[in-house]
């Protein structure tokens, strides 16, 4: 019997076992989900105008580390880099793209989508700590960015649900051909600290109320930080703040399984490392590890917002002859308040920057995180 943070972890990321180690298949046809870089080239197009300016703001450093944490099947990465290729060729030649990936079929689909540029600093890969050849010692910090679409949601998290004796942790166990959940005391003092410090006292106000706790969030932020000797963190995803994440409107959490683009909330369906598993993001918590790191918030918004601030409407009108109707359409996506408009949010916090616009983030409304 393991906690479900251990089933998860080996589930995504198990060396030969986990999906996205072994099977991860991203997009529309024949994958189990796309994210916004499938959807529209208006991501990419955007991110990029996004990622010009915090270089200016940075003085345009050379090297600028373009690092993309979880770059996926490496579509977002080849649209950037193209990009930077044809409208900024300065900022191109002095791009040192880093990729966070685990070992195993992403980083293979990546390097191979990537061969084909000619950079001044080639392309280079490093992996979770605790991976052999995890890379991140031979690493010198420079300036530049850390960012990730769809990342944080994969790291594994416990489950945790109010009970009538006090917090109880979810465990998986085999039964049979399956697994099946099994509830008990919460598995270290570790997590037990970070259940009062997230959820507080009083499980018997929550009980049968289930929550999802990120410990491994700390250690991830702090490693990519060590890449940087000053710079900016972007972070996209689903997700909310504390207040919102944790209240009582969501009774079962946030945990999904994505398999053949079906979302279930049977999360043990099937083998594991078959289905891509998520949680929403706690963005308060990202932005208080941040913070601790020496980090100031520059942005928070929803994805619809940041969009706008980038220039959305001006990059229809430009490319309008060129799009079909299908295109377009998949284009509004990305700002639709009943898709990923509203339910994504931007988070941008900086260390060492000097002031620049920050466009993305000229509208928006939403309460800070911290």
């Amino acid at each position: 019997m393991v906690t479900f943070c251990e089933f998860m972890k080996q589930a995504l990321g198990g060396a030969g076992t986990g999906y996205y180690s072994t099977r991860a298949r991203i997009g529309f046809e024949g994958g189990d989900f796309f994210t916004a870089p499938e959807t529209s080239s208006a991501f990419a197009s955007l991110l990029a105008l996004q990622i010009m300016e915090l270089d200016r703001a940075l003085g345009s450093p050379d090297p600028f580390y373009m690092i993309e944490a979880g770059p996926g099947n490496g579509t977002l990465a080849v649209a950037l880099l193209s990009i930077f290729r044809a409208a900024d060729p300065g900022l191109y030649n002095r791009l040192a793209p880093l990729f966070y990936e685990i070992p195993g079929v992403l980083c293979e689909q990546q390097k191979s989508r990537l061969s084909s540029f000619r950079l001044t600093h080639p392309p280079r890969w490093i992996h979770p700590p605790g991976t052999e050849g995890a890379g991140f010692e031979e690493i010198t910090p420079a300036g530049g960015l850390v960012f990730g679409n769809e990342f944080l949601d994969a790291l594994p998290v416990h489950r945790i649900r109010g009970g009538e004796k006090g917090w109880e942790e979810c465990y998986v166990e085999q039964a049979g051909q399956g697994y099946r959940e099994v509830w008990g005391d919460l598995s270290s003092e570790e997590v037990a600290r970070e259940v009062r410090q997230s959820l507080g006292e009083n499980p018997e106000n929550r009980e049968g109320q289930e929550f999802e706790l990120c410990l491994v969030l700390p250690e991830v932020l702090a490693g990519l930080d060590r890449l940087l000797s000053h710079g900016f963190m972007l972070w996209i995803d689903y997700g909310d703040i504390a207040e919102e994440l944790y209240s009582e409107r969501r009774k079962k959490g946030t945990l999904l399984a994505y398999r053949n683009h079906r979302v279930t909330e049977n999360l043990l369906e099937g083998v594991p490392g078959e289905s891509d598993l998520t949680a929403f993001v706690d963005f308060s918590r990202v932005s208080r590890h941040l913070y601790d790191l020496g980090y100031r918030l520059e942005g928070y918004t929803d994805q619809m917002s940041w969009l706008m601030g980038l220039g959305f409407p001006r990059w229809i009108e430009a490319n309008a002859d060129r799009l079909t109707p299908e295109e377009t359409i998949q284009a509004g996506t990305l700002l639709h308040p009943l898709k990923m408009g509203r339910v994504f949010k931007v988070l941008l916090m900086g260390k060492g920057a000097g002031p620049s616009e920050r466009s993305g983030f000229r509208f928006g409304g939403l309460r800070p995180p911290l």
